[in-house]
């Protein structure tokens, strides 16, 4: 069990200072270069770290000993909102991505630059593309051209859990749901058939599913779809002959790809045009293997599923034990009024340090 943690000043100023930093870097979905740039350069300062690039991905590494420890975070951010300018504001840094997840890429870095000597192999890993689809997500064709961080005994992904340990991941899934009709003039709705008014009865279903709740151990998975996109019409005064809706489904790890399109194509109507745009495997949650179990003992607290996708899905898939863990707060990301405490950041700064400190005993 973690212990009291003493506050040290100077290093949740750097912390901060590190944070401001990289939110103060535009990085969103495919314009990842000038922070992926900002990152290399900071790593290549560190002495014994190793790094390599490879398109938007940093990789360095520092020691050779066993066992081999990855500590994983995506660069880029979803879309601006218009929310606050990057800016420290009393004990809390806000911007986009000062959650999701550009604090615990400085925790990353600031371990990094620490440079302490370790009998314990830890890899950094940087990469794109994790908000947008799956085929453009760095990290897998990082992880499948190095085939030696497939062999590593646990991963940390630092997404945004109030420092918490939240096992495994939802799956997710983009459906493009097009149902046609009959344009015609709106003075003379009955020559025609309005798309959006056909759509009806396919927003109705989805807004009155009810949450379906999976338990996997002491992890919970809350199974959601929601309609995040509709369009449809051509003018004012014509009657749409198409609509189009995007539902986003966040499945439970119970339930594979296959399975989830099957679930979301009974629930469209037959006459509809349903193309699965977007797909993600879930992670179940792993609590065998024994570093993660360690990582559990040394945290202490509350254990819960994540909700929501997460690269962890991509480690389980080559077989690494993985575990989301990081300062964000979860229920911040992605929204305009984003912001990160600087305690946060300190303790998963310490709690990390310590546990790598642990191993290397």
């Amino acid at each position: 069990m973690l212990g009291r943690m003493t506050p040290r000043l100077s290093l949740q100023t750097e912390l901060a200072e590190r944070t401001l930093e990289l939110v103060r870097i535009s990085s969103l979905t495919g314009n990842e270069g000038a922070i992926a740039d900002r990152v290399q350069g900071m790593l290549e300062a560190v002495p014994s770290l190793r790094v390599r690039r490879k398109g938007h991905c940093v990789l360095g590494d520092l020691g050779q000993g066993h066992p081999h420890l990855i500590l994983a975070g995506h660069l880029d951010t979803v879309p601006d909102q218009g929310g606050p300018s990057p800016a420290q504001q009393g004990d809390e840094i806000v911007g986009l991505g000062s959650s999701d997840m550009k604090s615990g890429l400085a925790v990353m870095l600031v371990l990094a630059q620490s440079n302490a000597p370790r009998s314990v192999r830890l890899s950094l890993i940087f990469y794109d593309g994790e908000e947008g689809p799956i085929s453009g997500n760095g990290l897998g064709p990082l992880l499948d051209s190095e085939p030696d961080l497939a062999k590593a005994d646990l991963a940390l992904l630092l997404e945004p859990t109030n420092n918490l340990i939240e096992l495994g991941c939802q799956g997710t899934m983009h459906a493009r749901v097009s149902i046609r009709g009959v344009a015609a003039h709106s003075a003379r709705p009955w020559m025609g058939r309005n798309a959006i008014h056909l759509a009806l009865p396919l927003l109705t279903r989805v807004a009155g599913l009810p949450l379906r709740e999976v338990r996997m151990g002491e992890a919970v998975y809350r199974e959601v779809l929601n309609v995040t996109l509709i369009e449809g019409g051509r003018s004012r005064n014509v009657l749409p002959d198409r609509a189009t809706l995007n539902l986003n489904f966040r499945f439970a790890p119970d339930r594979t790809i296959e399975n989830a399109e099957a679930y979301v194509r009974a629930l469209c109507p037959e006459t509809a045009e349903v193309e699965i745009v977007d797909a993600a495997l879930a992670a179940p949650p792993r609590l065998d293997a024994l570093l993660v179990q360690q990582f559990v003992t040394h945290v202490g607290g509350e254990i819960r599923g994540k909700q929501g996708w997460t690269d962890v899905a991509q480690f389980a898939a080559r077989g690494v034990p993985a575990i989301n863990f990081g300062p964000g707060l979860p229920e911040l990301a992605h929204r305009k009024d984003e912001r990160v405490p600087m305690g946060n950041v300190l303790k998963s700064y310490e709690v990390l340090e310590s546990f790598l400190e642990q191993m290397g005993r």
